[in-house]
């Protein structure tokens, strides 16, 4: 009875420790997957807050791209200044680079102005656009392309052109005009000579006489940069179709961007007999105007210039008469005689001296 109540206990005993081995059992994959879930959680809370922090940073950063690109910058044109000069002045701001800048000027299809279809180059013309990119202060987004500022410097030529030509009654075309304006852009400083200079041009022009005008000589020399402060005679040889000491009539084209005052010199030349001018040497920028070759030729200038270099903004030959020639080759062969001195001197002692070459 006691063996029977014992093995009784015993099973018992046994049924229960299976039964909870099996509870225990029931519940691990209860457990295994309460913790798998809360790994994920966990998991997934970081990721999607990584998620989160670089979503916050990309629309942080769109937004500063975005400011920036929509941030205004001014630029300042000069006047005077050709396509060349102001690439390279864009790219020193930082604004554009100097080659995409030249390279949208070239491409002159996109461009929506009316006037452009009826400038006609002429062959050997650098830029077609030369002398209408409007010099004048400008706003554009950091983020503008080239073409974008183009586009407004032509909007504004084409607005002021268009109010000035109401006043014309002339018979020259836009593109002369303008490439007469932009040689007295370069000659002329002083802003009360530009309608005697226009008038000049315009002297010489009817004369069949070569303009002579220095300016066109530095656009194909300095590569239209102006960086040269003197024109050397054997520069005046150059043959382009820019250079007045070689062609005939006007230059190919403009040879920069000339203001609204060098434009109306061109449309209203003052009327005269001068038919040459040449610098007076003073800090105003003013010019010694001559209507024979003899009086500017004797036309006195408190200058001082290099000899191998021209004397003045306009040291004309006049083709024309022989007898003026003459005395200008006998007035070259003096200065030749006098440097051949001086070079016997400079070599007697010692030292070693260019003459320059006569043209």
């Amino acid at each position: 009875m006691d063996l029977y109540l014992d093995f009784d206990h015993n099973s018992r005993r046994r049924r229960r420790g299976r039964r909870r081995g099996r509870r225990n059992r029931s519940r691990a994959p209860f457990v295994i997957g309460v913790i798998i879930l809360l790994v994920v959680i966990v998991a997934g809370g970081i990721f999607a807050g990584r998620k989160y922090m670089a979503y916050r940073q990309q629309k942080a950063e769109e937004a500063r791209k975005l400011a920036e690109a929509r941030r205004v910058v001014t630029v300042m044109i000069p006047e005077g200044y050709s396509i060349d000069m102001i690439a390279k002045r864009l790219e020193k701001q930082g604004v554009f680079k100097a080659d995409e800048f030249i390279k949208a000027a070239k491409n002159t299809d996109q461009y929506k102005n009316d006037f452009i279809k009826d400038i006609d180059p002429k062959k050997g013309t650098k830029y077609k656009l030369e002398g209408y990119l409007y010099p004048d202060t400008y706003k554009i987004y950091k983020s503008s392309k080239p073409e974008d500022l183009i586009q407004k410097m032509l909007d504004n030529f084409d607005k002021k052109y268009s109010a000035l030509a109401k006043s014309y009654k002339g018979k020259r075309s836009m593109a002369e005009i303008m490439t007469i304006a932009s040689m007295i852009e370069r000659e002329a400083s002083n802003m009360s000579e530009r309608p005697m200079i226009a008038g000049v041009i315009e002297n010489r022009l009817a004369a069949k006489m070569r303009l002579q005008i220095d300016p066109t000589v530095l656009y194909t020399t300095t590569n239209g940069l102006y960086n040269a402060k003197k024109v050397y005679y054997k520069d005046l040889k150059v043959k382009t179709v820019y250079n007045t000491y070689v062609i005939k009539g006007l230059p190919a084209g403009p040879i920069c961007n000339p203001s609204d005052t060098a434009i109306k010199a061109a449309m209203h030349p003052k009327k005269h007999d001068y038919l040459y001018y040449r610098t007076d040497g003073s800090k105003k920028g003013t010019h010694i105007f001559t209507k024979t070759f003899d009086e500017h030729k004797n036309a006195k200038s408190t200058s001082t210039k290099d000899k191998n270099s021209t004397n003045s903004t306009n040291t004309t030959t006049n083709t024309t008469k022989s007898n003026n020639t003459q005395a200008h080759k006998y007035n070259e062969f003096k200065i030749l005689s006098i440097l051949l001195r001086i070079q016997k001197d400079c070599y007697f002692f010692g030292v070693q001296k260019k003459i320059p070459k006569n043209t």
